[in-house]
Formats: C-alpha cells, structure tokens, sequence
C-alpha cells in the first residue's frame, strides 16, 4: 500500500553528505567528531554520484549502468548503504514531491519514523547560539503533540464550557513550555561545555535526533579526564538547580496563586532533569562508564 501511494505522489529520496563529512578514496571523515568511517570501492562510488540534487532512483540508475548490474540489486544495495549510514549520521535523507504541501509533511513526519535519524548544523560558539539551535530542534519534534492537545481541549470546551478545561490547557501548556526549553538547555549546557573544553582545533560534536530523543552527539576524548564529567554532568545540574531554586522560591517567598502554580509545575519539570543522573539513566549511567575506564586506564 505504501509503496503505491509513493509512486502517486511522486515521493522520491534524495541523499545528501552532511557538510562536515567528506567523502575519500577509503573512508568518510566526520570532522565534528574527528574520526574516520571505512568504506569499500562500490559504496564510495555510489556516494560519489550524490550532489543533494540527484534522487536515489537516478543514483541508483546511474550506477547500474556503471557496473552493468539490475536496477533493482544495485537499489536494494544502495537503500541499505545509506540507512547503516544514516543510523551513524553521516548520510542525510531529505523527501520531495512535486506537490509543496506533501514535501512539508514528509519532512515534517519522517521525524516519527523509527530508523529516523537527522544531523543539524551547528557551528555557534556562543551559549545562546547554541541554546536557540537546540530550542529549534526540540520544538520541532514536540510541538506537534501540543498542537493535538489544544485542539482536543478547544473541541472539549465547545461541547462542554467549563473553566476547568481552559486551566488543564493552561497549565499543559506551561508543562511544554518548560519540557521544550528544559530539554534544550540540557543538550545546550552538554554542547557549550565541550566546545569550551575542547577549543578552537578540537572537534565540535553535533546535535542530533532520532525518533525519540534530541542530543549532543561528542567525540569520545582519551585520557578521561574530569573535563570529560563535567561535560556530561552539567547537561542535567543545569535545568536541574534552576528547578530547585524555582521550587524554593515558590516554597518560601511566593503566595498560592495560579501564576506562583504555574511558576511551580514550570520549575519541577526543570527538576525532574537531575534524575539523568542516577546510574541507570542515560547521563548517569555515561558518569559512571568514564570513571570505571579512567580507573581502568590508571591501573595499566
């Protein structure tokens, strides 16, 4: 069913090399994470034929006509080329159709998609350039879940006009709030610190998100180094004590009102991020990764 609803749209696939990957004779050069990817004759010759213009049924075209091989083995060579590509963030995978509306929802959705994997651009050194990036991304893959909401809680009201409905969407709405620029000052503080501690000749890392998450994504620096904790811890501290604090201000200093309410929820999603830190969560389960090798490291 999809693949026919493809051809009536017109849906094609262009590939592209995200600007700080170049392609070699041998390997692919990421220079945001300084490291190097292998790669064999064939698959540098299908990678050579991507420009950002050309769909994959034309790279796909021209290649057979390279090897003399089917269409269909050098595409099903070529598809999974770039999805093991993809899943690293060195192919970037962009949608089109000769209809705009249907080009925007393609770009829009894919997002959700379960092998989705998309590399932004972000070569700011500034904390605020780095902040507004990350804001971008994670509303763009979270806004649409408010969005339904709101028309679920509009729909609500219509049938049923009732305060209560307007202050669950009120204070949903605050809760997104602080989940979207929490969430990006989280990745924010990661990326700043590590662009800091690594300087101008070091690699930059990137940010990234797949279907269920938004991250940085840094090079793994040897030795690991107390600069390599900070990195990691500060993703999480940094929402999480401007949560607190807004928690005990509200506790000492505040009167029960809606707005000292709001002012509350919005500080204990903030909160919630120190909880990154325990062992078994992402971030803290990285700490704990870094000390058990750098303890490793200093026994040898």
């Amino acid at each position: 069913m999809i693949q026919p609803l493809k051809e009536v749209l017109k849906i094609e696939r262009i590939p592209s090399l995200p600007v700080h990957v170049t392609l070699k004779k041998k390997h692919l050069t990421d220079d945001q994470l300084g490291a190097e990817f292998p790669i064999n004759e064939s698959a540098y010759h299908m990678l050579k034929e991507m420009d950002g213009k050309k769909t994959e049924g034309e790279i796909t075209e021209s290649i057979a006509k390279i090897f003399n091989v089917k269409e269909k083995v050098i595409s099903n060579d070529f598809n999974k080329l770039l999805l093991e590509l993809n899943s690293h963030y060195l192919v970037a995978l962009r949608y089109q159709s000769p209809s705009l509306l249907v080009t925007f929802l393609l770009q829009f959705f894919k997002q959700y998609h379960f092998k989705y994997k998309e590399r932004y651009m972000s070569n700011g050194e500034s904390f605020w350039s780095i902040f507004f990036t990350c804001l971008f991304i994670v509303t763009k893959k979270i806004i649409f879940i408010w969005f339904l909401f709101m028309i679920v809680a509009t729909v609500a009201f219509l049938i049923i006009p009732d305060q209560s409905i307007v202050n669950i969407a009120v204070y949903f709405t605050v809760i997104y709030i602080a989940l979207i620029t929490g969430t990006a000052l989280h990745e924010t503080a990661h990326g700043y610190c590590h662009r800091k501690f690594a300087g101008n000749h070091g690699p930059r890392g990137f940010f990234a998100s797949d279907m269920m998450s938004v991250k940085f994504v840094r090079p793994v620096i040897k030795p690991y180094k107390l600069k390599m904790l900070w990195i990691t811890a500060l993703g999480p501290l940094v929402p999480g004590l401007l949560g607190a604090s807004g928690i005990t201000i509200t506790f000492l200093y505040l009167r029960e009102n809606p707005v000292s309410s709001g002012f509350f929820i919005f500080s204990i999603v903030y909160f919630i991020h120190l909880l990154y830190l325990l062992p078994f969560m992402g971030d803290g389960k990285s700490i704990i990764k870094q000390l058990m090798l750098e303890r490793m490291g200093g026994q040898k």
